[in-house]
């Protein structure tokens, strides 16, 4: 049989085209210009078909065009392109080689040394049992890197204690929370003010905890937020079915790790200082707030 020009044995071609010609609704997709936002009327933005075409003329020289193990991909059992380009650790590998005091661990490893603890939301109550006094928290409740509580989203107390499983959430302060899955927003991270503990959270969150001396939670946030590490979530987060998910493959992401508690709490001040000022101004209010002779209809937590 004969065998293409590019074919190499025990390695697989892999092509991580950016488009394919037509849009999540199946229509045709235009080239559109940046500058403008005026879309082409006829030039089509297909990637893929330009590397095809490349590939077939023997140039394999487009970044979006590389080999890989083919005992890697099986044994991955993930057959999905964006999954093996490895250009989005570039900037993190950079960032700890270029800074000292900074060494590189994925959130598994942290998870496993028991330097973080991770784990996932509560639940989903029906809408029609959404009223009541506990918050129940919601992906679009996620943004801006705070949680915004919803005030018609409201349940029981003792329909949330079902959902904890306990008397109590489960939650801290400053814990970090992303969207998981069925969001454009997963691995953007928000902070659980004080007074927000009392909370159910959708299932479909991932919350994410400091359990080590040598860094707190602004600390992780400061790792979570960089460019760097946002990056790494374009090549785990896949499309299942109709919605985004991330799965066990959040455990692949790399954050920078400090070699000193010094180093980290430098590094994260001024996450610290803007989330502590925040609490401060919050403490302020709510006190003045329940010493008026007037009565105000505002939740900001306990």
């Amino acid at each position: 049989m004969h065998k293409p020009s590019w074919f190499k044995t025990g390695e697989t071609l892999i092509v991580n085209a950016r488009t394919c010609g037509i849009n999540k609704d199946g229509h045709e997709q235009y080239i559109v210009n940046p500058e403008t936002g005026i879309r082409s009327s006829s030039e089509i933005d297909d990637d893929l078909a330009e590397c095809c075409d490349l590939i077939k003329a023997g140039d394999l020289s487009r970044e979006e065009v590389f080999y890989r193990p083919t005992s890697e991909i099986v044994e991955s059992d993930i057959y999905v392109p964006k999954y093996f380009d490895r250009k989005t650790l570039e900037g993190i590998g950079r960032i700890v080689a270029d800074y000292d005091g900074l060494s590189l661990k994925s959130l598994g490893q942290l998870k496993r040394e028991k330097s973080i603890l991770m784990f996932g939301g509560h639940g989903s109550p029906s809408s029609d049992q959404r009223l009541g006094e506990i918050p129940y928290i919601k992906v679009s409740d996620l943004r801006a890197g705070h949680v915004n509580i919803n005030p018609t989203n409201m349940i029981p107390i003792e329909l949330a204690k079902k959902f904890w499983g306990a008397e109590f959430s489960g939650l801290v302060a400053y814990d970090l929370i992303s969207p998981e899955r069925a969001s454009k927003n997963i691995g953007e991270f928000c902070v659980m003010m004080p007074g927000q503990e009392k909370a159910v959270l959708t299932k479909e969150v991932i919350v994410i905890r400091t359990n080590t001396a040598l860094f707190d939670q602004f600390y992780l946030l400061w790792a979570l937020t960089l460019n760097e590490v946002v990056e790494q979530w374009q090549r785990i987060v896949f499309m299942q079915t109709n919605r985004e998910d991330v799965g066990k493959r959040i455990n692949e992401i790399q954050i920078p790790v400090p070699s000193s508690r010094k180093l980290a709490d430098k590094l994260s001040l001024c996450f610290s200082d803007y989330y502590l000022s925040l609490e401060k101004a919050r403490r302020t209010f709510v006190d003045a707030i329940d010493g008026s002779e007037f009565k105000h209809h505002i939740h900001l937590g306990d």
